[in-house]
């Protein structure tokens, strides 16, 4: 090797497949780049380049390096495989269905909707946009699958319309933790139950009582005062026969 420093990377691994079979590799790389490989059930390596030649040849020559591979990818890996499985059993089959809200939005003559799914686990989700029974992908504007800090997701799609078509528009949303996909569509809120109006007709009402609360105190006050002074404002007149 050329004098300096190197560096050299190993990458392994097993999988259980669901008829019971095992599928193993076992790569090094150095200096970045590919060096020799090792497949289960090959007995053999591939070398990356002339070098690694050297290396195969070895190995296939001694068996000492294919026996030991053999036997961890076949049986020690998928062991070890399934007891890290059982430990996070209840993680990896834990299914989170998501909170679905549809919204949207008129801007010169263009009605943008949008879905939004919240909290959803695990990070894989299908969000369409339909318009009729058409999925319409091509017009549709994805979000990414981003991590909430409680371990759940969030993502979202857009497409814009016309206004007048808003009723065709339909959101379809596809995640494990639901029995079926969910179809959504955006119902928009009556002036009466939109937040801005509810907020203005509270603060109406709040001055509203608070205006009657002085009234009332201004007039006791005055009452009380009148009292006071001896004056009665019906005085009553005594009568003798």
């Amino acid at each position: 090797h050329p004098p300096g420093l190197h560096t050299t990377q190993r990458l392994y691994g097993c999988d259980l497949l669901s008829d019971g079979s095992v599928r193993g590799s076992n790569r090094y790389g150095f200096d970045g780049r590919d060096f020799i490989s090792f497949e289960l059930g090959s007995r053999s390596f591939v070398a990356a380049d002339g070098a690694a030649q050297i290396t195969k040849r070895k190995w296939e020559h001694d068996g000492i390096v294919v026996d030991h591979l053999t036997n961890y990818l076949e049986n020690i890996c998928p062991e070890w495989l399934q007891k890290y499985v059982r430990y996070g059993r209840e993680v990896l089959e834990r299914k989170d269905p998501p909170d679905v809200h549809v919204s949207g939005y008129e801007e010169h003559g263009i009605l943008t909707l949008s879905c939004h799914a919240y909290g959803f686990y695990p990070g894989i989700i299908g969000i369409n946009w339909m318009k009729g029974d058409e999925i319409r992908d091509q017009e549709t504007e994805w979000g990414g699958i981003v991590p909430n800090s409680d371990g759940t997701f969030h993502s979202w799609a857009r497409i814009e319309a016309l206004p007048g078509e808003r009723e065709q528009y339909r959101c379809r949303v596809e995640h494990a933790g639901m029995p079926e996909p969910g179809i959504f569509a955006w119902e928009p809120e009556s002036v009466w139950n939109s937040t801005p109006v509810l907020v203005a007709v509270s603060v109406i009402g709040a001055i509203i009582v608070i205006i009657g609360l002085i009234a009332v105190g201004v007039w006791k006050l005055r009452a009380g005062k009148r009292e006071g002074n001896g004056y009665d404002p019906a005085p009553t007149t005594e009568i003798t026969a």
